[in-house]
């Protein structure tokens, strides 16, 4: 007979399965029913089962665990390269951060966008728990396979979903607008706000619409932003249609063009350069503006009242297979720009 192995630790407590009572009656071959009782004694309940006996204190400085849970994404807070959150448990609360360089502080109103593309609520955060000398908790090494999703591509196809409601906004009024002024339209957890650049200026916005929507006159727009003067803002036109308000400085004159999406020509206002500053030259451009988009583009042209030189050019040939009428626009608008 094989000698018996000692318990290496104390059994904590020993459970019984169910008593089949007929079959153990069954099974005696004499009994007395008085002498079997009808009901069992009361059994330890789970939490008795699971409540570890007092163990002597000892230091975990050192130490480290595998840790894996589960948080509902608005309890994450997004932040420039991570996210960040706070874990409860046994050892206290602690908090922790996942490592996302695509992640920015202006996506946070928005991370329920995020749970919708990922077309889950929570995402799964796996890290090391770890004792320090003073035998604190800390989270270390978290990472979650569902914020490793969010990066510049998933950004990227977010912004293009975003991008018609924004060149589709309902116009306030006939004015010009700076980006700022666009995004004012947007609440701070909208995504057409939000997962664009603070830093943008413009001019990303116009390179996010030519590499996205199929608009007509894109080559016309890509030379118009070659040339726009750095340190100018761009501005928008939201009537009749989303449109850029570029500006290049002559060495004679300023020039104003008005390029809107999939239109039929280029709208141009010359002003001297001498004859006021480029504030003054910009609030009579954006007057003329809303002259143009009050009395529609024909109508303009005929009453036309602008004191110093107005002029247009057509796209010719525009979306032609055949014939590309983008040298002769090119052409004509150079011979302009004096």
């Amino acid at each position: 007979m094989s000698e018996l192995k000692k318990s290496s630790s104390r059994v904590r407590s020993v459970t019984f399965a169910p008593l089949d009572r007929e079959a153990f009656c069954a099974q005696l071959t004499f009994y007395r029913a008085v002498a079997l009782p009808l009901a069992a004694p009361d059994l330890p309940t789970a939490a008795e089962e699971c409540t570890p006996p007092p163990a002597p204190a000892e230091s975990r400085s050192g130490r480290s665990y595998p840790l894996t849970f589960r948080i509902p994404m608005t309890e994450l807070r997004l932040e420039d390269g991570h996210a960040s959150g706070s874990y409860t448990d046994w050892f206290g609360t602690v908090p922790y951060r996942i490592a996302n360089p695509w992640l920015r502080k202006e996506f946070h109103p928005i991370r329920t966008y995020f749970a919708r593309h990922l077309r889950r609520s929570t995402v799964e955060v796996k890290a090391d728990l770890w004792f320090n000398e003073a035998d604190e908790p800390v989270i270390r090494r978290a990472r979650s396979p569902q914020i490793d999703r969010i990066d510049d591509k998933t950004i990227a196809v977010l912004r293009a979903r975003t991008l018609r409601d924004l060149i589709r906004t309902e116009p306030v009024d006939q004015r010009l607008f700076t980006r700022e002024d666009l995004m004012a339209n947007y609440a701070a957890d909208d995504p057409v706000r939000a997962l664009r650049p603070v830093t943008d200026g413009g001019e990303e916005l116009l390179k996010e619409i030519l590499g996205t929507l199929d608009v007509r006159n894109a080559p016309q727009l890509a030379y118009l932003a070659e040339h726009h003067e750095r340190g100018q803002p761009l501005r928008f036109a939201l009537t009749p249609r989303f449109g850029f308000l570029f500006f290049v400085r002559g060495n004679e004159l300023h020039h104003y063009l008005l390029e809107l999406l999939d239109s039929h020509a280029t709208y141009v206002w010359s002003l001297p350069r001498d004859s006021g500053t480029l504030a003054d030259h910009l609030q009579r451009v954006t007057q003329e503006v809303q002259h143009l988009n009050a009395l529609g583009r024909s109508n303009y042209r005929r009453s036309n009242t602008f004191p110093y030189l107005f002029w247009t050019v057509r796209h010719e040939h525009i979306g032609s297979s055949f014939v590309d009428g983008f040298p002769r626009w090119k052409a004509r608008v150079e011979e302009g720009l004096l």
